[in-house]
C-alpha cells in the first residue's frame, strides 16, 4: 500500500501552523512592545 498525501490534509495542516504562526508573533510584539513602554516608564522613574 503506497502512503499518499490527501493535498486537502496537506493544504489544512499548513494554514493551521501558518495561523499559529502569526498568532505567536502577534503575541511576541504586544509583549515587546509593552516591555519597550516598561523601560521607558522606568527610566522616567530613574530621572526624577
Amino acid at each position: 500500500m503506497a502512503l499518499r498525501a490527501n493535498p486537502l490534509e496537506i493544504r489544512e495542516q499548513y494554514e493551521k501552523q501558518l495561523k499559529d504562526l502569526q498568532e505567536a508573533y502577534g503575541e511576541a510584539m504586544l509583549e515587546l512592545r509593552a516591555r519597550k513602554k516598561l523601560a521607558a516608564l522606568m527610566e522616567r522613574e530613574d530621572d526624577k
